[in-house]
């Protein structure tokens, strides 16, 4: 996964700094409360806005020691992680409705196993004016010939190639801006497109 964000990091950067813009669940010095959904090893807190508050939500707290790893070498001791909540993104045991500013989840909608429970979950837990911010690979419904390199590196990998658009759109937010991108790298050009984005929650 390091592979494929390192990737994606412009990408990355304009849609956290466009996402973070439309936050209006807090006024603009205050710290904000991020949640992310399926922290694997953390490459996304380089895109954090300075002292956010950080809960992270994952089935399993096997990832700790990359996630402490990535802190140090982004050099993001100013992020106060103050939550580590192990539970299934369809339930959220443990947060708060309207608690968090921002949620954000990459490339982890594939491995759950009730998408709508979990775009609901997130809905449940932004404060009205809150963001989610995401990044998915879909299946390809335009090539033929890659969406059958799909399913065979699903079987590969025990992964699952989804259509994201059709997944992100069917969520609960008042507004919603999905974008595709295309990987240059040939050995990763099978996880096209990424659909990425943010929704917003009145």
């Amino acid at each position: 996964m390091r592979f494929i964000h390192s990737n994606l990091e412009t990408v990355k950067l304009k849609l956290f700094d466009e996402a973070i813009s439309n936050i209006k669940s807090t006024k603009k010095n205050n710290r904000l409360e991020i949640l992310e959904l399926g922290i694997g090893t953390g490459e996304n807190f380089k895109h954090f806005p300075k002292g956010s508050n950080v809960t992270i939500l994952d089935k399993t707290d096997i990832f700790l020691p990359y996630l402490n790893e990535s802190i140090k070498k982004n050099n993001r001791q100013d992020l106060n992680v103050s939550k580590l909540v192990v539970s299934k993104a369809e339930e959220m045991i443990g947060i708060e409705s309207n608690s968090m500013d921002v949620v954000v989840h990459t490339f982890m909608l594939c491995s759950v196993d009730d998408h709508l429970k979990v775009m609901n979950q997130v809905y449940r837990v932004l404060k009205p004016g809150g963001v989610c911010i995401f990044m998915e690979h879909s299946i390809d419904n335009v090539s033929k010939e890659r969406r059958l390199l799909q399913n065979i590196m699903a079987k590969i990998l025990g992964d699952r190639f989804l259509d994201m658009r059709k997944i992100l759109s069917s969520g609960p937010y008042e507004q919603l801006q999905l974008k595709n991108y295309e990987i240059k790298r040939v050995l990763i050009t099978f996880i096209n497109p990424v659909v990425y984005g943010f929704g917003t929650k009145s």
